[in-house]
């Protein structure tokens, strides 16, 4: 009789065993809390600091104290600090991961962010970290070489960048238009954007603009209601350092 209590006992806890819920691994995005976008490149002045926000969505799963997602970072350059350099917690969370740099050497250092979690395959974002001037508009002072693609024509020029107050770069001879024609570009760092306010420029230019740029390029779209020639134009400029 014994035995076959036992026996009924091993057979019941294994149907119960077999009936319990298999628990699904946790499921979730990492993207910027402001963008809902997946990790992009960032631009750190040299000294500075630049706050990059992480948002840990849970999608489906358990949200359990095992299901916590680890960030960490690997790759940040000398001189560079992030607080905290690594995260723990249950998601649905946000970070804001604090990058300071001291003295660092400016360039374009290629980064990544890991999400780890006790189970499952983690999850790799793979970016640039640029450090910039303070002022990013230094980038570009001095001779800029450009190649302009317009509606009805496309060329080369030589052109010089200044400075026009913090992050605000002055072209002369901006599109080739010549030396009397000075433009003023306005460069967000924290977004590698410019734009072009629209404004009589010089040598009967008047026009407005929108573009991107990095540590060593600049690509602006513009139109041109006038130009020394008279007419109008719109334009894709790229300017080199």
């Amino acid at each position: 009789m014994n035995r076959i209590i036992v026996c009924l006992v091993f057979i019941c806890s294994v149907i119960a065993s077999c009936n319990k819920a298999v628990k699904p691994p946790v499921s979730y995005t990492v993207t910027n809390d402001v963008r809902d976008s997946l990790v992009e490149d960032i631009y750190i002045p040299d000294n500075g600091t630049y706050h990059m926000m992480a948002h840990v969505k849970f999608l489906e799963g358990w949200q359990g104290a095992q299901d916590k997602v680890t960030l960490v970072f690997t790759g940040i350059p000398a001189n560079v600090k992030v607080t905290p350099d690594t995260v723990t917690a249950i998601p649905t969370y946000t970070t804001d991961f604090a990058l300071t740099s001291t003295h660092a050497v400016q360039g374009i250092y290629p980064v990544t962010l890991t999400s780890y979690t006790a189970v499952g395959l983690p999850q790799v974002y793979n970016f640039n970290i640029h450090i910039i001037p303070a002022d990013c508009a230094a980038l570009f002072w001095g001779a800029i070489s450009g190649s302009s693609a317009c509606t009805s024509r496309a060329y080369t020029h030589t052109a010089t960048g200044s400075t026009g107050g913090n992050n605000v770069l002055m072209i002369n001879n901006f599109g080739g238009y010549g030396v009397t024609c000075n433009v003023k570009v306005v460069l967000d760092c924290n977004k590698d954007s410019l734009f072009i306010p629209f404004a009589d420029y010089g040598n009967g230019v008047k026009l407005q603009g929108k573009g991107v740029f990095n540590s060593n390029t600049m690509i602006i779209d513009y139109t041109a209601s006038t130009i020394p020639t008279g007419g109008s134009e719109s334009c894709t400029l790229t300017y080199t350092k």
